[in-house]
């Protein structure tokens, strides 16, 4: 029996129709919404790397995955966000790597005074084995992934009447610190009455008189404008802070391999580009405050601060599980 040509045709046709519809169907498949959670402000570098990072994602994947950026604590404070990424209500958190220290103490010790002697420092200790042993660590204990390390730069104090020239200058001040980590401590030593206040709380307080002052890097004393209710930034690199980016673990163990990978590129690509933004902005930022009136204090005697910590990780070292991991970072070879 002969079959027409139309006849093939017509069975052509219905073979490849589940193709075609198949083809239509991953077309108009929606693509994986992440959403990163932050407390920092919008306009800030810190912020743009965590745009930086979701441009990256979206990109790399071809808009298969989309990482929406609530800045300002949109999500919450960084309790909140940690608890999130956590537990899995929030997908990726960028934060304080100390807000982590509840399941691995060590990870208190990045904020303490004076730890880092330069950003070479910083980076030999952060990007090494050292820092890889915590973050596996961390990994074990709860549902998540580092994706990248992050340098915030150098954090001063900024005041809202009195100038700080000398650590003694501190004393009885309060001022204002987060609630995770060592800065409580940290301040404690140098003289300071340390007050932790919600981030979104401090330029009211500032303003109010609730506080004296406060410590935090430049880039964010800009961005949330505390130039605007102080008068005196003092340039002593207190704190040289670790924050991280990081992923609820079921969320990224669900993505294909090659989005893992993409993920964990763009974590290292946003971290570079924050280390550029947070160099070129520095001097700028001073020059920036000068011109709004900001007294800068650059300290004579770096010495006389390092005096006040004698016997801080002794006093202290609890709270980082090991006191000698103190000097271990110090004493660091890079």
């Amino acid at each position: 029996m002969r079959i027409s040509k139309t006849m093939c045709l017509f069975v052509a046709v219905l073979l490849l129709l589940p193709a075609v519809w198949m083809t239509g169907l991953h077309a108009k498949e929606k693509p994986i919404v992440l959403k990163l959670g932050n407390v920092v402000p919008p306009t800030s570098s810190k912020n743009l790397s965590c745009l930086k990072f979701s441009e990256l994602v979206q990109k790399e994947t071809k808009n298969k995955i989309q990482v929406q950026v609530f800045p300002g604590s949109q999500l919450g404070n960084e309790e909140d966000i940690v608890q999130g990424v956590v537990m899995g209500s929030v997908d990726v958190h960028w934060g304080d790597v100390s807000a982590y220290s509840s399941w691995v103490r060590e990870l208190n010790v990045f904020n303490t005074p004076l730890l880092f002697k330069d950003m070479k420092h910083w980076e030999a200790v952060v990007r090494g084995p050292l820092f890889d042993d915590l973050v596996k660590q961390l990994e074990k204990k709860v549902p998540v992934h580092v994706l990248g390390r992050f340098w915030m730069g150098e954090r001063y104090i900024l005041t809202r009447e009195k100038p700080v020239y000398r650590p003694d200058d501190l004393k009885g001040m309060k001022i204002r610190v987060p609630t995770s980590g060592l800065f409580v401590p940290g301040y404690k030593a140098l003289g300071a009455n340390p007050t932790p206040i919600n981030y979104a709380e401090v330029y009211m307080a500032l303003q109010q008189g609730v506080v004296d002052g406060m410590e935090n890097p430049v880039g964010l004393i800009r961005g949330m404008k505390f130039y605007e209710v102080t008068k005196y930034l003092t340039t002593v690199p207190v704190i040289n802070a670790v924050n991280v980016l990081v992923v609820h673990k079921p969320v990224f163990d669900k993505l294909p391999t090659e989005y893992q990978k993409i993920l964990e590129d763009a974590g290292e690509k946003a971290s570079r580009y924050l280390e550029e933004l947070m160099t070129k902005e520095m001097q700028e930022n001073l020059a920036f405050f000068e011109s709004k009136g900001l007294t800068i204090i650059k300290p004579k005697d770096m010495d006389e601060w390092a005096a006040k910590l004698k016997g801080f990780p002794e006093k202290y070292g609890k709270l980082w599980e090991r006191p000698e991991l103190y000097y271990e970072i110090q004493g660091y070879k890079y």
